[in-house]
């Protein structure tokens, strides 16, 4: 997917691009009006987050700039982490090493919960029973039934949620969705997604590893490695990029082949440190709603049923931790152009039209008329299998100076103030990224294809 020089090709005409994308260019408005939000009179949302690690931090550390944000308390149950993250969150959050006193005493009107996967179902359950509004970070759940559960959960008490799957909020992907959506790349052929990184995923503990503690606190610094509480590179970084294409395609995979294995970083890990995926997706021949099975004999008008009947399309999904060539980046085909996609960057390329094989100007004996064509038999069509070759000039989409982890949190903090449940990724989503990322871990476990769940 590496995206090389290019030769100058047939740029998209603004008709094709322009009018594909009221709702694309609305949202970059809406997150460009939301970095005023709470500089309008109203009460700033009083918020608090769950979970200081990595992540945790990071999210807090965007919260402390979004006006109409009021940070009023972090929890975590590791102290040097809470008191890391203390730093960065001001003197105003208090700290709680139990976060279900941080429920019942602060009484937040949000809360962002950053903990380990194993534990979201519990934390983002108890907020919600709480009656509090949850922004939870991908994946949503440990399990599918937990999932479903939480989202069962979510739409009974009616309160806003928010799965942190940030792509949503990045101003590429929203135009790249609304393209695919408007038909500019044609019929989707196939997507190529990849997570690509050098490391061993470790952090380090501070202790000597003959001391006492010494495994515990490993195993609770290094979760993800463990599957007693983490889905490993499915749940940590492909969710991300699956939720991009159940977005683009509006539905779920129908069925998914996937290997993997600890071969590189024998380390004592239990999680893949390499994964390998296939998934099929069943779509509509044309963009817009699938076609209804039971109406179709009646609204042919004289096309053949087959044309009408969903086609697949094949995903390749690939996660390394011992290779970083082309790192992360999403790679969409179809018959009229390509989409290459990174937070930073997006290109489409225009896909160049079939060679003109020749026509004739002549009447053929047999009467035909003049566009009848005529080939030479046998003749072989010269097409170039350089990689390069048919890339013409990309169109460019840029965000380099975004940060759709701040523009995520804004939007969920508005929808907050709202009152409005219809969040950029809510809990029937987060439960479809689930059931997807979930459902090639089980078969890389039982070295078999599988259907996804129809959640």
């Amino acid at each position: 997917m590496t995206t090389p020089p290019t030769t100058p090709a047939p740029k998209p005409t603004r008709r094709e691009l322009l009018g594909l994308s009221t709702a694309a260019a609305g949202a970059w408005a809406t997150f460009s009006l939301q970095s005023a939000m709470g500089a309008d009179g109203q009460e700033p949302v009083r918020t608090a987050v769950i979970g200081t690690g990595g992540r945790g931090s990071d999210l807090i550390r965007s919260l402390t700039t979004i006006e109409g944000c009021d940070l009023v308390a972090i929890a975590d149950n590791y102290p040097p982490h809470l008191e890391k993250a203390a730093k960065f969150a001001g003197p105003q959050a208090k700290l709680y090493s139990d976060y279900r006193r941080l429920l019942e005493e602060v009484k937040p009107a949000a809360v962002v919960v950053a903990v380990p996967l194993y534990l979201h179902y519990r934390v983002a359950g108890d907020a919600i029973a709480a009656g509090v509004d949850v922004f939870c970070e991908k994946t949503m759940c440990y399990t599918v039934d937990e999932a479903q559960k939480l989202a069962d959960q979510v739409a009974a008490a009616k309160r806003v949620f928010q799965v942190g799957l940030q792509r949503r909020a990045n101003p590429i992907y929203q135009q790249a969705a609304a393209m695919v959506q408007a038909g500019v790349l044609g019929q989707i052929t196939a997507v190529k997604a990849q997570w690509h990184r050098n490391n061993n995923w470790r952090r380090p503990v501070p202790v000597a590893k003959g001391a006492a503690d010494w495994s515990r606190l490993e195993r609770k610094l290094n979760w993800r490695l463990y599957r007693d509480y983490s889905g490993g590179l499915m749940t940590e970084l492909g969710s991300h990029q699956l939720d991009v294409v159940n977005w683009m395609f509006g539905d779920i995979p129908r069925k998914v082949t996937a290997t993997g294995g600890v071969d590189y970083w024998r380390d004592g890990r239990e999680v893949c440190d390499n994964v390998f995926c296939i998934y099929e997706y069943e779509l509509p021949p044309l963009a817009g709603p699938r076609p209804d099975p039971n109406a179709a004999a009646a609204s042919t008008n004289g096309t053949p049923e087959s044309s009408l009947k969903p086609y697949t399309v094949r995903v390749t999904y690939s996660s390394l931790c011992n290779n970083a060539y082309e790192g992360a980046a999403e790679l969409i085909m179809g018959t009229k152009g390509t989409l290459y996609l990174t937070s930073g960057k997006g290109l489409f390329y225009r896909e160049k039209l079939a060679d003109d094989v020749g026509w004739s100007a002549k009447k053929t004996a047999d009467g035909g008329g003049a566009d009848a064509s005529v080939v030479t038999s046998g003749k072989t069509l010269k097409l170039s299998n350089s990689p390069w070759a048919h890339r013409g000039e990309p169109l460019e989409i840029d965000n380099l100076l975004g940060d759709d982890t701040r523009d995520e949190l804004v939007s969920f903090l508005d929808h907050v103030r709202r009152g409005d449940p219809a969040t950029i990724c809510d809990a029937r989503e987060g439960l479809r990224d689930t059931a997807t990322v979930l459902t090639a871990n089980r078969a890389i476990d039982e070295g078999t294809s599988l259907a996804v769940p129809r959640v």
